[in-house]
């Protein structure tokens, strides 16, 4: 089992980068081309895409728990939060992007 420190020091900064890539992946879409590379509708797919993302990232927070169980040890639950804000912030980016750009 690995130990808190561990958990604090190398997996929270992974996870923390890993959950950013989404978000890079969609400006470096919407910054090639001018935003050609997100099809002919760039909204539309900047909702769909931040909307989906979001929905991933809730599905993964409310899996901790039963691969906890599964697995028998409790350190899953040390990335719960982190995961579940990240989910957060993409909805709250979906929101935005369709208070502000959309309407």
């Amino acid at each position: 089992m690995p130990s808190i420190t561990v958990i604090n020091r190398v997996f929270k900064p992974i996870v923390f980068l890993l959950c950013l890539v989404p978000l890079g992946v969609l400006i470096a879409r919407a910054r090639e081309m001018g935003g050609l590379t997100l099809g002919a509708n760039p909204v539309e797919e900047l909702l769909h895409e931040l909307g989906s993302w979001a929905l991933r990232f809730l599905l993964l927070t409310l899996a901790i728990t039963p691969l906890r169980d599964l697995i028998g040890k409790p350190w899953p639950l040390m990335l719960r939060r982190m995961i579940g804000l990240f989910a957060f912030f993409y909805v709250l980016l979906h929101f935005i992007v369709w208070l502000v750009v959309d309407q």
